[in-house]
C-alpha cells in the first residue's frame, strides 16, 4: 500500500493571454521566473522542433531538457505540449530552425502582496 500525502495549496485565480510567440535559432528567455506561478503551458504550434531549458542554461542543439515535437502543419494542433504545475523559474527555448513558434500560458495565483512563503496557512 502507498503513502497518500494531501497538499494543501491556494487555488489558481488568474491566467496569462495566450499569445502565440515566435522563436528563432538564437536561445533566449520566453518566460521570467514568476513566485505566484502555478503552472505553464507550451505548446509548440510550428513545423520546427523546440528544445527548452529550465534556469540559468540556455538550450543548444545539443543539451536541453524537454524537446518539443513539430506540428505537420502550422497550428494543425499536432505539436509537442510541455506543462509544469510547480516550476516557477525561468524558461529559456530555441528553435531547430528559423521560425519556430510556440503558444505559452502561464497559470497563477494570489493576489499582488501574496507571498507563499509568509502564508500562515503554508506548511514547510
Amino acid at each position: 500500500m502507498s503513502n497518500r500525502t494531501f497538499v494543501e495549496t491556494s487555488p489558481q485565480i488568474a491566467i496569462s493571454t495566450p499569445a502565440q510567440t515566435t522563436q528563432g535559432t538564437d536561445a533566449a528567455v520566453v518566460l521570467a521566473a514568476n513566485p505566484k506561478r502555478k503552472g505553464l503551458l507550451i505548446q509548440n504550434t510550428g513545423t520546427t522542433v523546440i528544445l527548452l531549458t529550465f534556469g540559468a542554461v540556455l538550450p543548444t542543439t545539443t543539451v536541453y531538457q524537454v524537446a518539443l515535437p513539430a506540428c505537420t502543419a502550422i497550428n494543425d494542433g499536432k505539436g509537442g505540449i510541455y506543462f509544469d504545475e510547480s516550476w516557477v523559474g525561468v524558461v529559456n527555448a530555441l528553435s531547430s530552425a528559423t521560425g519556430g513558434t510556440m503558444v505559452i500560458t502561464e497559470f497563477k495565483t494570489g493576489l499582488p502582496d501574496w507571498n507563499q512563503a509568509s502564508d500562515w496557512g503554508a506548511t514547510a
